[in-house]
């Protein structure tokens, strides 16, 4: 049996449109997330339990959103990433077909 290789460019141009959207709204989430959070204030109190407690949490928290923020870049790196290999594949495919003739 032969091992075969095959690529649908179109594919992955969907694929690519996809990540693009999925990025957005997750930074969306986000930034919609910071702004609800934001305004509650300073949830943790003023009193030494809160302090203790803002002491883990923050740090975290802030953790939670890098990493929140990260994945939409990556997603969007994802996306560009499919729509250059599919626009390649086509490319390829295209200088790849030969006419006869002449």
């Amino acid at each position: 049996m032969r091992d075969e290789f095959s690529v649908d460019p179109e594919t992955m141009l969907q694929a690519s449109a996809r990540f693009d959207l999925e990025s957005v709204e997750l930074g969306s989430a986000v930034g919609r997330l910071q702004a609800t959070l934001g305004s509650l204030g300073d949830v943790c109190g003023n009193d030494d339990q809160g302090h203790k407690f803002a002491s883990g949490y923050n740090p975290n928290a802030e953790k939670l959103l890098q990493a929140l923020q990260n994945m939409s870049s990556r997603l969007a790196d994802i996306g560009r990433g499919l729509e250059v290999m599919g626009t390649n594949y086509q490319g390829g495919d295209a200088a790849s077909r030969v006419r006869s003739g002449g």
